[in-house]
């Protein structure tokens, strides 16, 4: 039995029934009649091996909505990724987003010899171990930054604000100078080879520095060290994987962590990966609701339900993503908040993406930030005993 073969089998796609409950909730297909999940399905399974791979595989962005809704836990989003794969694999040419920037990023990063210096933008005053069994996993915010200066984006001050946050909680830790991408969009990309190199050069890196606790703010980090490295590296040691939220709420619920009191009023965008894919939904409400006088204000599509921010892995990013943008922007602003606050770095980008490329789709022009830096930024000063 081949790969593809399998997947059919593990992903029980065959369970894919005329109920178009997918249909009716994904994102995609609100806004382009032509994506429909169950019928992409069903086209699939009638082709042979021969037979080029339906186009619309590419317009999924693995937002994770409809095997919320699947009452058959078919796993869509691993066969769209097994059906990427089988389409790299004829040879298909990818419309990467960027001119491909960030697949070229990925993929040097997979080189075994390759050295990086991606620690200038550490502050002097965060205190970083030299040796401990506990890293915190920076992730790609280092190069984000560069990358997408033009539209304003500050992933590194979610980073700082992360540490920041570490450091007031007396929680110790280390940073690897010569960590790699964690490579989940090369992954849902199809890219499994790329994938794979970047998952060994890490799980290296780790064992080399003796780690065996991964702290990371980013969601994709962590639910493709938690869920992803176990199934894909054979020798993977079950090295526990924290999210910064899980470590920062419950201090901030106790008061442990205080902070400055604060009139804003903020509502909180539920990346895919942190929320329907890692099921971590009150620990980022809990750490703004810690802050006195910040007003948390829900967006109608929030949790399990929150619209995703629209985007694939760095392609075929279009006019139909473009508006998913716009609905989750104007979600946003009509709930009268005056900052959306995320925790993934993608979805800063793609959102401040929609913001700047408006066109004519008079996109709202809501200020976005990360929650490790508005939150690390009112730290209260004061000691707690």
């Amino acid at each position: 039995m081949n790969d593809f073969q399998n997947t059919i089998n593990n992903t029980r796609i065959r369970l894919c029934l005329d109920c178009g409950k997918c249909t009716v909730v994904c994102p995609i297909s609100r806004y382009d009649q032509d994506f429909n999940p169950r019928l992409l399905v069903q086209g699939a399974l009638r082709k042979d091996d021969t037979q080029p791979v339906d186009e619309k595989v590419w317009s999924c962005i693995s937002c994770n909505m409809c095997m919320e809704r699947c009452n058959y836990n078919v796993q869509f989003t691993d066969f769209i990724r097994a059906l990427r794969n089988k389409a790299l694999n004829q040879g298909v040419e990818v419309k990467y987003s960027h001119g491909g920037t960030p697949q070229a990023i990925m993929r040097m990063m997979g080189h075994h010899e390759i050295k990086q210096n991606r620690l200038k933008w550490l502050p002097q005053d965060i205190k970083v171990l030299k040796k401990s069994e506990t890293a915190f996993f920076v992730g790609c915010a280092p190069y984000f930054d560069i990358l997408f200066k033009d539209i304003g984006v500050k992933t590194i001050a979610g980073v700082v604000g992360a540490l920041r946050l570490l450091n007031k909680a007396d929680i110790p830790f280390t940073l690897l100078p010569n960590e790699r991408c964690c490579g989940r969009d090369l992954l849902v990309l199809g890219d499994t080879d790329g994938f794979i190199s970047l998952a060994r050069e890490n799980l290296a890196e780790f064992n080399r520095k003796g780690i065996k606790r991964i702290i990371t703010a980013c969601p994709e980090g962590y639910y493709t060290f938690k869920v992803d490295y176990p199934r894909y590296l054979q020798n993977w040691n079950n090295i526990e994987v924290v999210h910064i939220s899980e470590l920062i709420a419950p201090l901030a619920q106790s008061g442990k962590i205080t902070f400055e009191s604060t009139g804003q009023k903020v509502t909180f965008h539920d990346p895919c990966t942190l929320g329907r894919y890692s099921r971590i939904f009150e620990q980022p409400r809990t750490m703004l609701e810690a802050i006195d006088g910040m007003e948390l204000l829900e967006m109608p599509d929030n949790r399990e339900k929150s619209l995703c921010c629209g985007a694939s892995p760095w392609a075929f990013c279009g006019s139909v993503n473009k508006l998913v943008q716009k609905e989750r922007l104007s979600q946003a602003g009509d709930t009268g908040a005056d900052v959306l606050v995320t925790a993934c770095p993608k979805c800063q980008i793609h959102l401040k993406c929609a913001q700047k490329n408006t066109e004519n789709y008079n996109v709202n022009q809501i200020e976005i930030k990360d929650i490790c830096d508005i939150t690390s930024q009112l730290l209260s000063s004061e000691e707690v005993q």
